[in-house]
């Protein structure tokens, strides 16, 4: 049986559309549990009117609690998480089923977002095409990353290395961390069949704001357990490509002082464009020069913050109390 499991929080605005998304594409043998963590808006009214199972949370405690409580609710042997804000492609649903019947030995899938988001803009169409292409390019690789907004993991699996990690409250790095621990076991494979529309930041300001905050618990992560991953915006040439337009930037800076620093610029500038060649060019191929230009420019300053937050970070993880 197939579990579809949905946390919701304030989630009213999208559900509609995330549940007909569903619906309209039903298999024999499926279930949904829609998890509320203590919503106030009329989230709890809007999915009472499909057919759903509800779970209301006693307390907020966050997307990983609400996860973990919904796979203990579950009654299927498969379960397909979802994001609320997401909209679930034709034939995903049947493709989750499909994988595990054609893959018995597999046991974690997940999907990807398609490069056309939920919500219009620049910044929200940069960021679904940045994550499709890093996660499209290690198509044929075990991955380090395990996205619940479409990952499908077997029952067992899931409670057999714990669930998710409780003591992490928002949507941070909760996915990451449950990765770590798959990876021991299992691996977890991509199947980019497997599609979903996604609600991403709206502008810059946003993005700076969640970029910051992920990279601090990201860097937290890293160092409690020294493992880089291989997919993803996360991915180690994401990293090199931040580190490049910092401390390209640190050398523009000082080039009025230090003449020779407009060097130190430029090979730093080479390297972080030769690094973002890849997602560049196709970026470049689905929106356009003007587009790929922009996008560019936003990574430039998106991984200065990154830099910034991975300073942060450090300083924040040796500073806290043991």
């Amino acid at each position: 049986m197939l579990s579809i499991v949905i946390p919701t929080y304030n989630a009213s605005k999208f559900m509609p559309a995330l549940l007909e998304s569903i619906f309209k594409q039903a298999v024999d043998d499926m279930e949904v549990i829609v998890v509320d963590d203590c919503s106030t808006d009329n989230t709890l009214e809007i999915v009472k009117e499909y057919a759903v199972r509800v779970v209301q949370m006693e307390k907020n405690g966050g997307p990983a609690r609400a996860r973990n409580r919904g796979v203990k609710e579950a009654r299927g042997d498969i379960i397909f998480f979802l994001d609320s804000d997401v909209v679930v492609m034709d034939g995903t649903v049947r493709e989750v089923q499909d994988y595990f019947e054609q893959n018995p030995s597999s046991k974690c899938v997940i999907g990807v977002c398609a490069t056309e988001p939920l919500n219009k803009g620049f910044v929200p169409r940069y960021m679904a095409m940045f994550e499709y292409i890093h996660l499209y390019n290690a198509r044929d690789s075990k991955l380090s990353v395990f996205a619940p907004r479409c990952g499908a993991i077997k029952k067992d699996l899931f409670e057999g290395v714990g669930g998710y990690d409780e003591s992490y409250t928002g949507a941070d790095v909760e996915d990451f961390e449950l990765a770590r621990r798959i990876m021991k076991t299992d691996d977890i494979l991509l199947n980019p069949k497997m599609l979903v529309r996604h609600q991403f930041v709206n502008n810059f300001e946003e993005a700076v704001r969640n970029y910051f905050k992920r990279a601090v618990m990201w860097i937290h992560l890293f160092l409690k357990d020294r493992q880089f991953d291989n997919a993803g915006p996360t991915a180690p040439s994401n990293g090199i490509a931040a580190i490049c337009s910092f401390f390209s930037f640190l050398s523009l800076l000082l080039i009025p002082v230090l003449s020779s620093a407009k060097y130190v610029f430029i090979a730093f500038l080479v390297t972080f464009l030769f690094a973002n060649l890849k997602w560049w060019n196709f970026m470049r191929k689905e929106a356009g020069l003007l587009f790929s230009i922009k996008a560019l420019f936003l990574n430039y300053f998106l991984g200065i913050d990154i830099i910034i937050a991975s300073m942060y970070g450090l300083v924040s993880y040796y500073l806290k109390p043991s």
